[in-house]
């Protein structure tokens, strides 16, 4: 199938590096002369590090409807995504004016709530796949959140939830991996982390009940292969070009560009010196 747009949908609890992660792809993709646009969904932000394309606060923000409607700020915030629901041709007039074959991030508010329990998130992303768009969810978590092995098995269980809820080509990211030395569990993580060993050192701390409570959860996130992490290390050029391949391979984006004759040409001046010298060694 050939897709007009490709967009990752960035989501996540408040303060898990969402935007932080739109800055660090969109800064990566310039390096790699790629042209990435940012969009901000979230009504209440107050400032962000990327250059942002299309801005929700444009047609509403959470102060307004605050002072407007007297209310409180997560009813603010779900009044202005339902806005941008019945007023989604705001939405598809931005979208036209960038054309199309157009690398999208859409930075979502944290309240998890609005993938969790609402359907405004889910009515967005299907208005864009109608359009034409291939789009993946990527769930961001902060690995210094998840060093505690309940945590982890919540914020897998919290992935989870939100992914079935999508129903999105999903990728899960521990963010803020820089921030943190190499702990047990991020160790563990990136060498392929198994449930059963996290039950065991969970268990002596609980009695039976909880520990029936906790083999089902570990296996439930093992059949649904969770555990396999993306880390986000904004200081690793290694780091950030991994997760950016996975989402691109996930949105079949690689497949449908033309090849750069940029890259072909470096790889020739690369190629020259080492075919001379074999020439050489041949005479």
């Amino acid at each position: 199938m050939e897709y007009l747009n490709y967009a990752q949908l960035i989501l996540g609890p408040a303060g898990s590096g969402k935007s932080t992660y739109c800055k660090i792809i969109q800064e990566h993709g310039i390096a790699q002369k790629r042209v990435i646009k940012v969009i901000n969904l979230d009504p209440a932000a107050e400032k962000f590090g990327y250059n942002c394309d299309i801005d929700i606060r444009e047609l509403i923000n959470v102060n307004d409807v605050m002072k407007k409607l007297k209310l409180g700020p997560n009813g603010a915030l779900l009044y202005c995504m339902e806005y941008l629901g019945q007023h989604i041709d705001w939405l598809e007039d931005k979208f036209d004016q960038n054309g199309d074959n157009v690398y999208y991030l859409i930075d979502c508010p944290g309240q998890l709530e609005l993938y969790s329990h609402y359907d405004i998130m889910k009515r967005i992303t299907n208005y864009l796949k109608k359009r034409g768009f291939s789009i993946c969810s990527v769930f961001c978590l902060d690995c210094t959140f998840l060093q505690e092995q309940s945590k982890f098995i919540s914020g897998n269980v919290l992935s989870l939830a939100t992914m079935i809820q999508m129903e999105l080509p999903h990728l899960t990211v521990m963010t803020k991996c820089d921030l943190i030395s190499k702990s047990k569990i991020l160790q563990d993580i990136e060498e392929g982390l198994e449930p059963e060993e996290l039950v065991k050192e969970l268990n002596p701390f609980f009695g039976k009940k909880m520990n029936k409570l906790n083999n089902l959860l570990t296996n439930f996130v093992k059949d649904f292969s969770l555990v396999d992490f993306n880390t986000l290390n904004v200081n690793d050029e290694e780091s950030i070009n991994a997760v950016l391949y996975n989402a691109d391979t996930i949105l079949q984006y690689l497949e449908s560009q033309d090849p750069r004759d940029d890259i072909y040409d470096q790889a020739e001046k690369d190629i020259m010196p080492i075919q001379e010298e074999n020439d050489f060694d041949n005479n």
